[in-house]
């Protein structure tokens, strides 16, 4: 079964290897029908507060259609929420890894979780960061989303974005999303808890975009 998988991320791959990348990129500039800014403010008891993004990295990026905001519960927990969506630029789905070694911030630590986000669409694999900025540490989880699949590779979401856009699928679009949270005293079982059940509660909300 593994190898199967492997052989048809690798397949997708080849196709999209194959035909012409020209015709792909040249549709940078066509404007997305969705506004992932639109995606929900409050989502059950959490409510959300607008980041500014740098610019730099909008700028890397090639698209606005992103996002990043602190939602926090009624007890005052919070997590953050980044989704960057585009329905033709892959740039805008680059890994966080990208962007968090050019802002000085260390990796730690790099492993695969199960989580739960959507009962009827069953436990997804994500990838867990363990990160560290001037001795203050903070868990990542992300994924990404290509039409109505979830998938942690980088690569498989290439393959079906670009596969997808040229069969002419080209609403679907790909969305990197990322939920971290700050680990207090250095409590990270209870770090992992709170991006879970955030995740839990986005996750029929993920399923419209």
């Amino acid at each position: 079964m593994v190898y199967r998988h492997y052989f048809s991320i690798i397949l997708l791959l080849t196709i999209s290897i194959v035909v012409s990348w020209g015709f792909y990129f040249n549709d940078y500039q066509r404007k997305d029908i969705i506004n992932i800014k639109d995606f929900p403010r409050s989502v059950d008891h959490w409510t959300s507060e607008e980041l500014p993004i740098d610019k730099t990295d909008l700028a890397v990026l090639e698209t606005k259609n992103a996002f990043l905001r602190r939602y926090t519960n009624a007890e005052g927990k919070y997590v953050y929420l980044y989704i960057a969506y585009s329905q033709s630029n892959p740039k805008a789905t680059n890994p966080p890894e990208v962007f968090y070694r050019a802002s000085g911030i260390s990796i730690i630590d790099k492993s695969k979780e199960f989580i739960l986000i959507d009962p009827s669409y069953g436990p997804i694999t994500v990838n867990c960061l363990l990160l560290d900025e001037n001795s203050n540490r903070q868990i990542a989880y992300y994924w990404f989303k290509v039409g109505d699949t979830y998938t942690h590779s980088y690569w498989k979401q290439r393959a079906l974005a670009t596969f997808n856009n040229l069969i002419g699928k080209r609403t679907t679009g790909s969305a990197l999303i990322r939920i971290s949270a700050d680990m207090v005293n250095g409590h990270q079982k209870e770090t992992v808890k709170l991006i879970n059940e955030f995740a839990s509660l986005i996750g029929p909300q993920l399923s419209q975009y």
